[in-house]
This record gives structure tokens, sequence and C-alpha cells, in this order.
């Protein structure tokens, strides 16, 4: 049977929220039957596999996998949900969020007939904090190039946005595997292989802030997933090469990897883990020509550093860092208060937000 939605979702020990995510899809005002909920699961351990037995065997629509090893990040997951997928589009969602009732209706309306197109919403965050998303986006936009509007090149989050199945398999666009920030590379890849990409003001997505824990789509600091960050924005950059994107880079990585430093700065890391890290990251710095961090007035902190690093500049990039994080650890430290709450913005909301990037 052909739907017109399939929604894709990767589970890791999602127990806790799982029911009212699901319930969430089924009461849609486009209609359940419409659509085909794939959830993939990645080796939880607690009772979430239980949970989507009981879904499975009650509804036709709703089909679910297991990996056959732990994968540990969400792109393996997502391609299986691709590969089974049997809706004419396709939209991705997180195990612990949820719809509003009128979400996949308004995407589908906007979107249905197109085969090269793209439909974005704007989302709303629940839970530990609670803010709105792309205040910029007062009514409907629309674009046929990235460069008619390059404020899209910065927009994040596949789960707000709904995706031809057409476009996909033409492209053979799928996430890359054993790596974060997949969602990024996805995004970017439909964006420049897209006709037409359409924004609506409306809210289309809810997504749940909470404090990290052990889940596939909520990770700590550690060293390996801010390595593996380094790893999926290298694949976004080898997708902006062989798609002639390279006009777009100084725009969106120096957003992703200002991000990226705040990670390493509000970790947990030692200096050693901290200085590879930097290192690892050099041949993405240097190919920034610009550094316009105006896009993002809370990195200011962090431009000497970006700087330093694009400039091979290794030794005093690593002697800021370690300057800046001691600082902001220190309730006595010199950074002026004006500063200190622009880092406690981006702790507060980007982080939380750009952690599945």
């Amino acid at each position: 049977m052909k739907y017109k939605i399939s929604v894709i979702i990767p589970t890791f020990n999602s127990e806790k929220f799982l029911d009212e995510t699901i319930k969430s899809v089924q009461n849609q005002s486009i209609g359940f039957e419409n659509i085909e909920l794939i959830l993939i699961d990645d080796f939880s351990t607690d009772n979430t596999q239980n949970i989507i037995k009981k879904y499975v065997e009650k509804y036709d629509n709703i089909l679910s996998y297991k990996l056959s090893e732990k994968a540990g990040a969400p792109g393996n997951a997502r391609n299986i949900g691709i590969n089974k997928a049997n809706g004419e589009y396709l939209m991705f969602m997180d195990h612990d969020d949820c719809y509003p009732k009128d979400s996949l209706k308004l995407l589908y309306q906007k979107i249905n007939g197109s085969q090269d197109s793209i439909v974005i919403g704007r989302f709303k965050t629940f839970g530990i904090a609670d803010w709105v998303s792309d205040e910029w986006v007062t009514k409907e936009m629309s674009i046929n190039s990235l460069d008619e509007n390059t404020n899209f090149i910065t927009i994040n989050n596949i789960w707000r946005m709904i995706f031809p199945e057409k476009l996909i398999r033409k492209n053979n666009i799928y996430f890359p595997e054993k790596m974060f920030a997949e969602d990024l590379a996805f995004m970017i890849e439909t964006f420049l292989n897209a006709k037409k990409i359409t924004f609506l003001p409306d809210y289309v997505y809810c997504f749940r802030i909470r404090e990290s824990d052990n889940s596939s789509t909520s990770y700590s600091k550690s060293f390996h997933y801010i390595s593996k960050l380094l790893d999926g924005y290298f694949y976004t950059n080898n997708i902006l090469k062989n798609n002639n994107g390279c006009k777009y880079y100084d725009l969106l990585f120096s957003m992703h990897l200002g991000s990226w430093i705040d990670n390493i700065i509000n970790s947990e890391l030692t200096d050693n883990e901290k200085y590879q890290l930097l290192k690892q990251s050099q041949p993405l710095f240097k190919e920034l020509n610009m550094i316009d961090l105006n896009i993002n007035p809370n990195f200011e902190l962090f431009r000497n550093i970006m700087e330093k690093l694009r400039d091979d500049k290794l030794e005093e990039a690593f002697s800021n860092l370690k300057e800046i994080s001691n600082n902001i650890k220190n309730p006595k430290s010199n950074i002026s208060l004006n500063k200190k709450n622009n880092t406690n913005k981006i702790k507060n909301k980007i982080k939380k937000i750009l952690k599945k990037v």
C-alpha cells in the first residue's frame, strides 16, 4: 500500500516518552490511515521493544525493525527507514518529541504533487525550556535556489521538514553512518538537489529539551561525540564540493564550528583531549575565507579561537580556549557580565538544539 507520508523514528531506551510520541502521530488530522509509521530500535535495554511490539501487533501501518548491531547514532536507523518506506513523502522524528495535531496535514497540503520540493515549518520546545524557532519567518517564503535567501542555509533540524520519496531515491541521498551531524549532511544534500524550498510560518513540531541521558538522540559531550561531529562536518563539506555548493561554506560552517567550539568549552574533557580535537578540526577552519560571526552574535566570544585555527595558530587557539573554559567555570572570572550571559544563552539554547546536528 502506498501511504501519503512515512514517518521514520529511530528509538533507543524510549520507554518514558514513546507512547506520547506515537500517539501524536496517530492523532494527526490528516488521518492515521494515510500515515506509515516506521520504528527502528537501536538495541534498547529498557521496555522500548515491548512498547513497539504492542503497537505493531495492533496496527498494520506501524512497522518495526531492529538493528543487527548497536549503531549509537541515528544515521543507520534512518537509512533502514528510507529503504523500507512506502510513503510518497518522508518525514523523520525523534523518539521523545511530538507533532501538533495539524502538522502533517499542513506540510502535505503544501508539498502534494511536487517531487522535487522541500517544505519546512517552525518548531517549539517544551520540557525544561520553552522557546520558539525562526522568528524571522513571519509569512510563507519560497526559494528556487539557496542564492535567493541564504538564511535557508542556516536552518537546522530535519524533523520539521517533509521530503519527496522520489527526490531522495533519484539522487541516492542517505544519512552518513557512524558519525554525528548526520542530519546536517542529509539536509544540505537535499537542499542542493531540490528545485524549490518552502518555509511555512506554522509550528509543525514540538521538540523536547531534557537533561542529557543514555539515549541515541541525547548525547553527553564526550570526546567520541565531539570527534564524530567533526566527521559529520567533513562529510558535509564533501557534499558541498560535489554539488557546486562551496560558496555556502563560510555561512554554514562559521555557525556550526562556533557551536562545536562551545561543545568543547562546556565539556569535561581533559586539556589533552581538547587539544587533539582542535588539531583534528584545523582543516575545516582553514577553509573559512571569512568568519562572519554576525550571523550568530552568541559566538563572538569564540571569534579569536576560530580565527587562530583558520590561520594555523593551533597553540594560540588552544591557549585562548583554555582561558575561556577556566573563566566560564570560575565564578570569579574576569569575563564581563554580558559575555557570561552570552555563554549562558549558548548553553541553554543553541547547544541543546544543535546537539543533534
